[in-house]
């Protein structure tokens, strides 16, 4: 006897000791510790006379029924992860299922509230909030149905065998599972794809209601922005625009297979934004709707969503902003700092046109092959620079090349401009092929035409500086930008 009571006295401390949603989970309980009212498989019901409502692991099915409706979860055959008939072509969460099924396979009650109780109304048993029918491999079953959370203790709620009438007190989690949506079972990564695709080529376009549409494009491992202007991208910005589709996930699920009219009602039919990415087999267009409303103006922003294109994502998700950069992110905020991103080694020539005059800096380099432009840079060197003949102090000329690479790009300017250009910068790669920048007078600074493109509007003071520093360079005095 002694030997009994202390076995149901461990089985008490191990089931506290659990961790998370299924807290109350175990192992197979002890042959001396489980007592079965009726011979298995005898009776529809698996019934223990001792605190376990259900105790077995050979579950082959679970059917969940609260008011939201029913739903079934079937085991996996063979090795195979569990999943929802419900849920057929849609992305599930079966480390979500497993856990049901973990936590059907041990459902214990923490106190007997009453042995035979003749009123269930009291505890809201008479219309349970949620029923849990669970079959086992041998045809038989365990229904077991929650009501409502004890007044006493809100991490308990009232459960009962469905058809006996003893009422018992089980954690709440018991009650969050079991009185779940299907659609709670979705999974919540929405993009199809965990990584970037071995395609050399993508093309992604954000199209805006407020009009500030962008398109980008990567070759290699490289994106740039081709309209509105053309520009190399800010590698940090633009990391979440240009990623954000490789990886997202959602909060949850607000929808399954949604009409066209549950996708109105989430502002889906005239979406904020639209994000498309085309790459290698990927079609895919992210639709951002309206806001979610808030109860609580602390919480965070999140919107409705929708991936067209995604084989098993016919779902409306709810997503944080947070993971929704394209909703507000204007050109501006992705093109980098540096109009043409080329090192010095890259370069053979460079020519500055100002005032009429023409000046030519010829660049000697070393290490690596000079008429490649995507040689290693690490082992290449820069090793003199001549301009008119004479050879440039090479620090000095580093400091003016610096200066030119960060001809201003904070403002976009895609207006036409009338006029020759006041200055004129021709870039000649090692290879043979040239970078032209072109700066036009405006009533508020210089025009930036970029490769023939009008792209942004560059500060006076700017180019007042760079003329003020070739005749410098020339001279060997210190540059302006070196004050």
């Amino acid at each position: 006897m002694k030997k009994k009571i202390w076995g149901i006295i461990a089985g008490l401390l191990c089931c506290a000791c659990l961790v998370g949603a299924i807290v109350f989970l175990s192992k197979e309980p002890d042959s001396e510790q489980v007592e079965t009212s009726e011979p298995e498989g005898s009776s529809s019901q698996s019934f223990h006379s001792n605190n376990m409502l259900a105790s077995r692991q050979d579950i082959t099915s679970v059917k969940i029924t609260s008011a939201d409706g029913s739903f079934t979860v079937v085991a996996g055959q063979s090795g195979a992860q569990p999943h929802i008939k419900e849920l057929e072509g849609v992305k599930q969460d079966h480390q979500l299922e497993n856990a049901l099924f973990a936590l059907c396979g041990s459902v214990k009650g923490q106190k007997l509230v009453e042995q035979d109780a003749k009123d269930l109304k009291k505890y809201g048993l008479d219309k349970p909030s949620g029923e849990a029918e669970i079959t086992y491999s041998d045809g038989s079953k365990a229904d077991i149905v929650v009501g409502d959370i004890a007044p006493s203790d809100e991490r308990q709620v009232y459960a009962a065998v469905k058809g006996q009438s003893s009422v018992w007190l089980v954690e709440n989690s018991a009650s969050v599972y079991f009185t779940g949506k299907v659609r709670d079972y979705v999974s919540k990564v929405v993009s199809p794809m965990t990584e970037k695709t071995t395609s050399q080529t993508a093309d992604m376009t954000i199209t805006r209601q407020d009009g500030q549409n962008i398109t980008l494009k990567r070759n290699g491992d490289v994106w740039t922005m081709t309209s509105p202007i053309t520009a190399a991208l800010d590698s940090e910005r633009s990391a979440g625009t240009v990623g954000g589709l490789y990886g997202l996930n959602a909060e949850y699920c607000e929808a399954v297979h949604p009409d066209d009219a549950a996708k109105a009602k989430c502002g889906l039919d005239k979406p904020k934004a639209e994000v498309t990415l085309k790459e290698g087999s990927f079609d895919l267009k992210l639709k951002i709707g309206s806001a979610v409303v808030r109860s609580d103006e602390s919480e965070k922003e999140r919107y409705y969503c929708y991936l067209d294109g995604g084989a098993d994502t016919d779902c409306i998700y709810v997503i944080a902003k947070e993971y929704l950069p394209w909703l507000d992110i204007n050109a501006a905020g992705l093109i980098s700092e540096i109009i043409f991103p080329n090192y010095l080694v890259n370069l053979k020539k460079i020519e500055i046109t100002a005032g009429g005059n023409k000046t030519e800096y010829l660049i000697t380099n070393e290490g690596g092959d000079n008429t490649k432009i995507n040689e290693d840079v690490s082992k290449m060197r820069t090793a003199s620079v001549t301009s008119g003949g004479k050879e440039l102090d090479l620090v000095q000329f580093r400091e003016f090349y610096a200066f030119l690479m960060k001809c201003p790009t904070e403002k976009i300017f895609t207006d036409n401009v009338s006029g020759d250009a006041s200055v004129v910068i021709v870039y000649t790669k090692n290879d043979g092929s040239q970078d032209k920048l072109e700066l036009v007078k405006t009533d508020g600074g210089y025009g930036t035409r970029v490769n023939g493109q009008m792209c942004y509007l560059a500060n006076s003071s700017w180019v007042e500086t760079l003329i003020v520093d070739i005749d410098a360079l020339a001279q060997g005095r210190k540059l302006t930008v070196q004050s």
